[in-house]
C-alpha cells in the first residue's frame, strides 16, 4: 500500500550528535586552481563534520539518546522497540541496534535490529516504527538514523561546498497515544533505476578484492571498493518528477492543502532541485528547509538535522503540521504528513 495512514503515534522528540565543524584549505584538498571557482570567489572555504577514526555510528547514537531520554523523562526501561537506519554499521554483523540496546540499557526483552539504507529508508523505519506502536501493544520505540563514514575528506565528497559532509547520529523517540492526529504516507520506488545511485562494490555480486586497493596510492577515494555510483542529474530528473506527484497524493490522502503546512522539510538533494520543488509547491522559503550548510547532507540522519537547524522553536512551541519529502537510493522515494506538538528538541550535541 504506497499511501496510508497510522494512528494513535506521536512524535515525542529528536536529538542529534554530531562531530565539531572542521574548516579545510584548498591547498590540504590539493585540488587544481580552476576547482571551486565560485566559492573562492566568496572567499568560502570548504568544511567537513568528519568522526574521528576511532568513532562509530553508535557512538554518537548512544550520546543522542542518552541526552534525548534526559530531556523527556523516559527511561530506558520503558523502551519497547529501537531501529537504526544507516549504511554506517558499526560492524556487518550483529545489527548496531542491538549494541545501542545494551549501551543504553534497553531491557533485552526489547526489539532491536537494523534496516540498511539512507534517505527512503529513514521513511520506511519511520513507518516501522510507528505502526508498531500504533495498536498499543508496544509503548515506546526510537528510531536511530545518520552516517558515520571512514571515507570523506576527498575532494570529490565536498565537490558542492553548500552541502559539507555531516556525520551524525540522530535520534527520533515515538510513543503510543490514543488519539492522536494520524500520520500519512506515500512510497513509491523504482528498481530499473538502481544504478542511478548504488554501491557497485562490498556485497555478494560484487564482493570487495585485494586487487581494488592495490596500487600504491594513499587516497581511498581513488580504490573502487569505496566508491559510490551517482548520476546526479538522473536523480534530479526523478525527483522532479516523482516527489511533487508523491506530495500531491498525500496530501490528498490527509485532507490538507499545501496551505496547511507549517513546514517542509526535504532530504538534502542539492540547490537547485530544492528550489525547484519549493516553486513548484508554492511554499514560501522561511517554511521549505532542505541543506543545512552548518550540518551536512547527513545520510538517513538529514531530516533530523534540518529540524533541529531550522525549525526547533517552531516544533518545540505548538502544534504543526510538517510535510516530510526526499529521493534516496535504489531509486526510492516518500512523502509524509506527520502532525506534531510541543516535541523535545535538545540542542546538538558536539563530540
Amino acid at each position: 500500500m504506497g499511501t496510508h495512514s497510522i494512528h494513535n503515534v506521536r512524535l515525542a522528540g529528536v536529538a542529534a550528535a554530531v562531530p565539531p565543524v572542521r574548516p579545510m584549505s584548498f591547498d590540504e584538498l590539493g585540488v587544481p586552481a580552476d576547482r571551486f571557482r565560485r566559492s573562492r570567489a566568496f572567499n568560502r572555504l570548504p568544511a567537513v563534520r568528519s568522526a574521528q577514526w576511532e568513532q562509530c555510528q553508535s557512538d554518537f547514537c548512544a550520546r543522542a539518546a542518552e541526552t534525548l531520554l534526559r530531556d523527556l523523562g523516559w527511561a530506558p526501561a520503558g523502551i519497547d522497540v529501537l531501529v537504526l537506519v544507516t549504511v554506517t554499521p558499526d560492524y556487518p554483523i550483529p545489527a548496531t541496534a542491538i549494541i545501542l540496546q545494551d549501551r543504553l540499557g534497553i531491557p533485552k526483552t526489547a526489539l532491536a535490529f537494523d534496516l540498511p539504507g539512507s534517505t527512503g529508508t529513514f521513511f520506511h523505519g519511520l513507518q516501522l516504527v510507528a505502526s508498531m506502536l500504533s495498536a498499543g501493544h508496544l509503548r515506546r520505540g526510537l528510531l536511530f538514523c545518520g552516517e558515520v563514514s571512514k571515507v570523506v575528506e576527498g575532494p570529490d565528497c565536498i565537490e558542492n561546498l553548500d552541502q559539507l559532509v555531516g556525520h551524525n547520529g540522530s535520534v527520533i523517540a515515538l510513543e503510543h497515544s490514543p488519539g492522536a492526529a494520524p500520520w500519512s504516507f506515500d512510497t513509491g520506488g523504482d528498481g530499473s533505476l538502481f544504478k542511478k545511485f548504488f554501491m557497485p562494490v562490498g556485497g555478494v555480486r560484487q564482493p570487495p578484492s585485494a586487487e581494488m586497493f592495490s596500487g600504491g596510492t594513499q587516497n581511498v577515494h581513488e580504490n573502487p571498493a569505496a566508491q559510490f555510483s551517482l548520476d546526479a542529474a538522473a536523480c534530479e530528473e526523478v525527483a522532479a518528477r516523482e516527489l511533487p506527484a508523491s506530495i500531491r497524493r498525500i496530501l490528498a490522502h490527509a485532507g490538507r492543502e499545501i496551505a496547511d503546512v507549517d513546514l517542509c522539510f526535504m532530504q538534502p538533494l542539492g540547490i537547485r532541485p530544492e528550489e525547484a520543488l519549493r516553486a513548484e509547491l508554492g511554499l514560501r522559503k522561511d517554511r521549505f528547509h532542505g541543506i543545512t550548510f552548518e550540518y551536512g547532507a547527513g545520510g538517513s540522519g538529514g531530516i533530523v538535522l534540518a529540524m533541529l537547524a531550522r525549525a526547533a522553536t517552531q516544533l518545540q512551541s505548538g502544534p504543526r503540521t510538517s510535510l516530510l519529502t526526499g529521493l534516496g537510493a535504489g531509486l526510492a522515494w516518500a512523502s509524509a504528513v506527520i502532525p506534531t506538538d510541543r516535541v523535545v528538541m535538545p540542542d546538538f550535541i558536539e563530540m
